[in-house]
């Protein structure tokens, strides 16, 4: 009898521990914060940036850089780069600050 009464115990928790995983967080559950930012908004990928604002950190690094020649950018000032924002902006950015110098909206 205690060997059932303990095997129904462990079910029963197996069941609740996977009921509150399948809760989760951001989109692949219904339930959590979604991440910490309100549903339907990602992180970064609306902001509207503006010259002398400070670009997240992450884009400037060199995976986000972009050969101004192949995209047909003009040539960036010293110490500048131009980044590709995954929206599909060219945002000429200050390497050492992450200051915006200049954006492209539809190039």
């Amino acid at each position: 009898m205690k060997r059932i009464l303990l095997a129904a115990s462990f079910a029963a928790l197996l069941l609740s521990s996977s009921v509150v995983l399948a809760g989760g967080k951001g989109h692949g559950g219904h339930g959590g914060d979604h991440d910490g930012h309100p549903p339907g908004k990602h992180k970064g990928w609306h902001k509207n940036y503006r010259k002398g604002e400070r670009i997240e950190v992450v884009y400037l690094e060199p995976r986000y850089y972009v050969d101004y020649h192949d995209h047909h950018l003009s040539a960036p000032p010293p110490g500048h780069r131009w980044v590709r924002h995954p929206d599909g902006r060219y945002i000429l950015v200050a390497v050492a600050t992450g200051i915006i110098a200049d954006i492209l909206l539809h190039h």
